[in-house]
């Protein structure tokens, strides 16, 4: 851990002195943080060193200096360090309360955090979320971002996997019943208007937490920076496909990328269900699938639904 220099380890007395020393010292916060944080996690025997823990950690350490940021004002005159090690000491030996139960629709929540969960670690729930969120096909993700024939195969590739095996198994992570993904569609259908504005309000939330996960990429970006992007080909390897999850970035998408062939009118249309080529094959994907587990979780969720 970074040692504390003078400025770093003063008091600070006031709220104008804390406005003109957060900007200066933001990363030595986040580095700290994280590093008591990763303490903290091995200690509790809950860290593994691989690249999905790091990614989680990074977004928590993110978050818990964003709420030390507002909650330090009310604690002055202190020594920011010293309270920041508090703050999060405080936050991890306490019962944290659920987010989604304090929402209007708790599963929905839910199923909303597992699969943008799922999407900073799997690159198939990343691209799936063009469908998700906005009922975009393969070959619309493709123009979208400029892709030529051959390379929008590899969309295909995302949405087969997600439909054979990366949804059950993103479902079945976060705990989901089939009668929970059941009531989902029966809210939807029952209230189709009512529902996707539940999905807007969560997003609102769970989107700027998920997008920290890769910082330099965070912001949502200013129209001339799509245009490099697009020019550049970012779409080709990937750099940029995790950023056009909000409404306001797909709308300028639509504008300077290669979409010719979409509505330029892009709304949130939220899909419960993933893609499939034909409407049976949510419950019958001609898989072949070689996970087992993912297999069974499958075939559990097609018998139970059938059922219900």
């Amino acid at each position: 851990m970074k040692t504390l220099c003078p400025s770093t380890n003063g008091v600070i007395n006031t709220p104008e002195e804390f406005k003109q020393f957060i900007p200066a010292n933001f990363s030595y916060f986040l580095e700290r943080s994280s590093g008591l944080i990763r303490r903290i996690l091995q200690d509790m025997g809950q860290w593994a060193d691989n690249s999905a823990h790091e990614k989680l950690l990074l977004r928590l350490s993110f978050d818990l200096v964003e709420r030390f940021i507002e909650y330090c004002p009310s604690q002055l005159p202190c020594r920011p360090s010293l309270l920041l090690d508090g703050f999060i000491s405080d936050f991890f030996g306490r019962p944290q309360e659920s987010k989604a139960a304090s929402t209007s629709n708790p599963v929905l929540y839910r199923f909303l955090d597992g699969l943008l969960n799922r999407a900073v670690l799997s690159r198939d729930a990343l691209i799936c979320l063009f469908y998700h969120f906005y009922g975009m096909k393969p070959v619309e993700v493709g123009f979208l971002l400029g892709l030529e024939e051959g390379q929008t195969q590899r969309i295909y590739k995302n949405f087969a996997r997600w439909r054979q095996k990366g949804w059950f198994q993103a479902v079945e992570e976060v705990g989901l019943t089939t009668q929970d993904i059941q009531s989902l569609v029966e809210k939807q259908v029952a209230d189709p208007e009512a529902f996707q504005q539940q999905v807007r309000d969560n997003l609102k939330e769970l989107l700027p937490f998920y997008r920290k996960s890769d910082p330099p990429y965070y912001p949502c970006l200013e129209d001339t920076k799509w245009h490099e992007m697009f020019r550049e080909g970012y779409g080709f390897d990937y750099r940029m496909w995790h950023l056009p999850l909000c409404l306001s970035c797909m709308n300028v998408i639509t504008l300077v990328g290669d979409s010719f062939l979409l509505n330029p009118d892009v709304t949130l249309n939220f899909h419960v269900s993933p893609h499939s080529l034909k409407e049976e094959e949510f419950l019958w994907p001609g898989s072949g699938a070689k996970n087992f587990s993912a297999d069974k979780t499958r075939h559990r969720f097609s018998r139970e639904l059938q059922m219900a």
